[in-house]
């Protein structure tokens, strides 16, 4: 088993993935759901999992083959480039006919007709930090982009969010792969600036074009960058955080490095994300993606319409942790206290698991601005699956007069907490 916990909630042994089909019923899966410590639980994680892949070249091309066909329920495929004829020598995605076309939709349409249960998303630009903002709402990034300037934009993006990172390289004969954390937990955060604090000099980087790459060696590390996307997600196997592997194709060898974080980035990192837990660093200008896209609903606009008084601030209160809230919901349920307890997740992600008495408010915060009815006497208490999309909920609720905690952590801290507790008595150990 993993030494790291699962990135996406527990949805239980024969659950319905999103397309409908039931883990438990499904031949399709029925290899890896044999394998020791992976089952039905596993398969329903990458189910319920949302994976934004950069790059669909040479090395996003097998990695988006190899998580759709393991069942990854959404796929993100960034990639502002088309097909040429020079990427057919290891871009296993393309064919000769789809030359010319943009590689982000021709990888969707290979996921759709080979895994028609995987909901892909197409963005069909440059990842740079004005367009970061589609990474809200996943739950993991693999970063294969061939260019220094994206890697530090995936860096810094992901870290701001809380998200890990599986990262991969490749250049003449030699491939790199690793994981990246920037909030793991257990003093094991580390990320791509830990192993490249700065960009190289100027001429150094090189692209395929300029120095060449063997084909088969995309598909060899690309192949191990799902594996550890796979096991981040079901928290099976020790993943590669904390460690880069180099592949040297020409001597058929591969050798693993340590890295660790210089105690002087890791104190000021560990700063900078008790911030953004606390609500101080949103990492996004969450307001300007959701005027973006507002979807008609029957729903009641979170903003008074052009001409309307503005409603009066309300407040930000302190994230509130998953012990917290066990107590919140007690004495809830008591009624020694009251409080709406909000899930912007997507309906899907909702379904798989949720927390007691939620009210569900699908998107609302990045993707819209349509919320039901909440009294404004009522304190919320905002939550998703990690954070960010809670945290674009809160900056709304706030404008509009209410007083508003996120849930530290989100569903996937709430399931930690169940985890550890039942963990703890299992071994017969006392949990305060």
């Amino acid at each position: 088993m993993s030494s790291l916990p699962p990135l996406v909630s527990s949805v239980g042994a024969g659950r319905r993935a999103p397309g409908g089909t039931s883990t438990e019923a499904d031949e399709r899966w029925s290899r890896s759901v044999r394998l020791p410590g992976f089952g039905l639980d596993a398969q329903a994680r990458l189910m319920a999992a949302r994976v934004l892949v950069v790059g669909a070249g040479g090395l996003g091309a097998p990695v988006v083959n190899y998580l759709a066909a393991s069942g990854v329920g959404t796929l993100g495929v960034v990639d502002d480039d088309v097909v040429d004829r020079s990427n057919l020598q290891r871009q296993v995605l393309y064919g000769p006919h789809d030359v010319g076309l943009p590689k982000a939709r021709v990888a969707a349409e290979r996921v759709r007709a080979t895994a028609p249960d995987t909901t892909v998303v197409v963005h069909a630009l440059r990842l740079t930090a004005e367009t970061a903002s589609i990474l809200d709402g996943y739950d993991l990034v693999v970063d294969g982009s061939d260019s220094f300037d994206t890697c530090y934009v995936v860096a810094d993006e992901a870290a701001a969010r809380g998200l890990p990172v599986v990262w991969g390289s490749v250049s003449r004969y030699d491939g790199q792969v690793s994981a990246f954390w920037d909030d793991a937990p257990d003093d094991r955060a580390v990320d791509y600036r830990d192993l490249h604090p700065s960009a190289p000099a100027g001429g150094w980087d090189e692209s395929c074009a300029d120095v060449g790459v063997l084909g088969p060696l995309c598909g060899t590390v690309g192949s191990v960058m799902a594996s550890e996307a796979v096991k981040l997600i079901t928290g099976v196997g020790e993943p590669l955080l904390g460690r880069v592997v180099t592949i040297d194709a020409s001597a058929g060898s591969w050798r693993e490095s340590r890295l660790r974080r210089a105690p002087h980035r890791a104190a000021a990192r560990a700063s900078s994300n008790a911030a953004r837990r606390a609500g101080l660093d949103p990492g996004h200008d969450a307001e300007a993606d959701a005027e973006a896209r507002v979807e008609p609903s029957g729903a009641v606009a979170s903003s008074g319409g052009r001409g309307a008084p503005p409603a009066p601030e309300g407040t930000r209160s302190p994230d509130v942790s998953a012990d917290d809230l066990a107590e919140l919901l007690a004495a809830r349920d008591a009624g020694e206290a009251a409080f709406t307890l909000l899930d912007v997740r997507e309906p899907d992600e909702h379904a798989f698991a949720h927390l007691p008495g939620d009210v569900l408010a699908p998107g609302y915060g990045l993707r819209t601005r349509q919320r039901p009815e909440l009294d404004p006497a009522v304190p919320v208490i905002a939550y998703c699956a990690r954070g960010p999309r809670a945290r674009a909920a809160a900056d709304l609720l706030v404008a509009d007069g209410f007083d508003v905690a996120v849930l530290d952590g989100g569903m996937l801290g709430w399931e930690l907490r169940s985890a550890g507790r039942a963990t703890d008595r299992a071994a017969g150990t006392p949990r305060s």
